[in-house]
C-alpha cells in the first residue's frame, strides 16, 4: 500500500456519509482536484502555549468534527505500513500528552471524553490481534495517570484492517460507535 493514498480514499468515501448526519470528515492526505480545501490540512496534536513547529508531537490522519460545535467524536492513525508497537504507541502517547489539537493550525476542536482515538493497522496476515487487544486496553489505563488536555479522550481503540474494504467498514463502524454517544456525553 502506499502511504497516505488508501486513507484518503477512505476519508472521501466516509465524508458523504457523515456530512448528511452533520459531521465534517477532516484529513490531511489530498488530492487537489477532488477534495475541498476546507477538509484538508494537518490534524496535529501539540503541547505548550504557542502553536509552533517545535511543539507538534502528532500527526494525525482522519478526525470526524460536529458541524456546530467543533466537538472531535473520532481522531484516526491509520498506519498503512507498519504495525511496530512502537510506532502505534507513538501514535497513541504522542497525541494523548499533547494540550489539544489544531486543524490547519488553529486552536479550534474540542476533545474529551466523547472523543475516540483510533489507530488503524494494516495487518495482511490477521495475527495481531492479541497484540493491539493488549495496546488498546493498556493505553486505556495508562490515560488515567496522564494530565494533559488531550489525556482526556474517552476512549481509546487499535483495531486492524486487511485491505480497503475492511478499512472503511471497521472505521464506519467504529465512527458510528464514536457519534452514537454524543447524547450520552
Amino acid at each position: 500500500m502506499s502511504n497516505g493514498v488508501l486513507t484518503a480514499q477512505v476519508a472521501r468515501s466516509l465524508q458523504h456519509e457523515f456530512d448528511q448526519q452533520g459531521y465534517d470528515i477532516l484529513h490531511d492526505h489530498r488530492q487537489k482536484e477532488i477534495d475541498q480545501p476546507d477538509k484538508l490540512g494537518k490534524l496535529r496534536s501539540w503541547f505548550g502555549s504557542a502553536l509552533k513547529r517545535e511543539m507538534v508531537l502528532a500527526d494525525l490522519d482522519i478526525a470526524i468534527v460536529s458541524h456546530h460545535d467543533k466537538k472531535v467524536y473520532a481522531l484516526i492513525e491509520v498506519e498503512e505500513t507498519t504495525a511496530k508497537p512502537k510506532v502505534i504507541l507513538g501514535n497513541v502517547l504522542a497525541t494523548l500528552l499533547g494540550n489539544g489539537i489544531t486543524f490547519q493550525g488553529k486552536h479550534d476542536l474540542l476533545v474529551g471524553k466523547w472523543t475516540t482515538l483510533l489507530v488503524m493497522v494494516y495487518d495482511p496476515h490477521q495475527s495481531l490481534f492479541d497484540r493491539c487487544a493488549f495496546i488498546t486496553e493498556q493505553t486505556n489505563n495508562l490515560k488515567g495517570k496522564l494530565t494533559t488536555p488531550n489525556a482526556s479522550i474517552g476512549r481509546i481503540i487499535v483495531d486492524t484492517f486487511t485491505g480497503k474494504m475492511q478499512l472503511e467498514n471497521k472505521l464506519r463502524q467504529h465512527l458510528s460507535e464514536a457519534v452514537s454517544q454524543r447524547g450520552i456525553q
